[in-house]
């Protein structure tokens, strides 16, 4: 299963950056070799590369390179050259750093939360924003609050859902996944398109979830199962719906009286996994691109169902979206 990380809270939170201390072992040359070939094995634009000509590029770029550290610019360079718009390199010293803190909690940053309520007394709304985190626990605790909010909203008999992922940049999957099960449904959703445009699919059933930090199966505490199954579902997205807040959007995608409500989104609906170097460091590499559950391949923008003009005026903004929502649940298309 793969995974979708934004780090970039990581770089924000004071983490010094300083160079590792290198074995004398440690060829520089290799490295850069089991870093290109990571990309050239798993790029989703692998077949449409110059690969003797990056490696030898990429090679002449780090040929001046004192330390292992030294040649992350040549392997960024040679990342950019995939042309994918997503791959990135995290350093050894920031995995680390923040492995070594314990998490975001232990290190006293704020993962952001799901939020709920109840709009015109009977649609329930849950806003998901973007979630990232490396560590198993934060991603669970993740998972959770967003079933807890569920919970809460199914209390009030809602006659149906309104999933805001406008402002959602993206980050972890897999939790956001697990989280909105009860509404989503069991069984295939979203799934991965790689390289040779083979698609694989993920399946979560009986509160299991797979693809966090560990790639191993863990089981939600007290999944939730909504009182009402198959009410209609509007998934709200916008020009700022990014990354894993696009693929949440294409995992409701053909689930019967669902429609995806907004403008296009950003574009980045591929899939990265981190692989990790022989230093420590993290290559997030772009591998796979979004399909829906009737095999539909993405990797550019999303186009909603209901597509909305929107102006410069948040106030009537909102109301176009939340109008073109409750429309929808009330009368409910397949």
């Amino acid at each position: 299963m793969k995974k979708l990380y934004t780090f970039l809270f990581l770089l924000l939170v004071g983490i010094p950056v300083s160079s590792f201390a290198q074995s004398p072992s440690d060829s520089i040359r290799t490295y850069v070799v089991q870093a290109l070939n990571i990309m050239k094995n798993h790029s989703i634009n692998k077949q449409k590369v110059d690969w003797e000509k990056l490696y030898a590029t990429t090679l002449e770029a780090a040929k001046d390179a004192k330390t292992i550290r030294d040649t992350h610019p040549a392997i960024n360079k040679a990342l950019e050259g995939l042309k994918d718009n997503h791959s990135r390199l995290y350093p050894a010293e920031v995995i680390k750093a923040y492995k070594e803190m314990g998490g975001a909690e232990a290190s006293g940053q704020k993962l952001p939360m799901p939020t709920g309520t109840i709009v015109d007394g009977k649609y329930a709304l849950i806003t998901v924003p973007g979630f990232s985190a490396i560590t198993n626990e934060d991603q669970l605790a993740f998972v959770d609050s967003i079933q807890h909010v569920i919970r809460k909203l199914d209390a009030q008999n809602p006659k149906g859902w309104i999933i805001d992922l406008r402002q959602n940049q993206g980050g972890n999957l897999e939790p956001t996944i697990a989280g909105l099960m009860p509404i989503l449904g069991e069984g295939k959703s979203v799934g991965w398109a790689d390289g040779d445009n083979k698609i694989t699919y993920a399946n979560y059933k009986n509160g299991m979830i797979i693809g966090l930090t560990d790639s191993t199966e863990h089981f939600i505490k007290s999944p939730y199962t909504l009182k009402k199954q198959g009410q209609p579902v509007a998934v709200l997205v916008s020009g700022r719906t990014s990354s894993s807040g696009e693929m949440a959007a294409i995992s409701f995608r053909g689930r019967k009286h669902t429609k995806i409500i907004g403008t296009p989104t950003q574009g980045l609906t591929t899939s990265n996994a981190p692989r990790e170097l022989s230093d420590g460091a993290w290559l997030n590499l772009t591998d796979a691109r979004a399909a829906d559950r009737h095999g539909k391949v993405y990797g550019g923008k999303l186009t909603p169902d209901i597509e909305l003009t929107i102006t410069e005026n948040a106030s009537a903004n909102s109301y176009l979206y939340f109008n073109a929502a409750i429309k929808h649940i009330d009368k409910p298309k397949k």
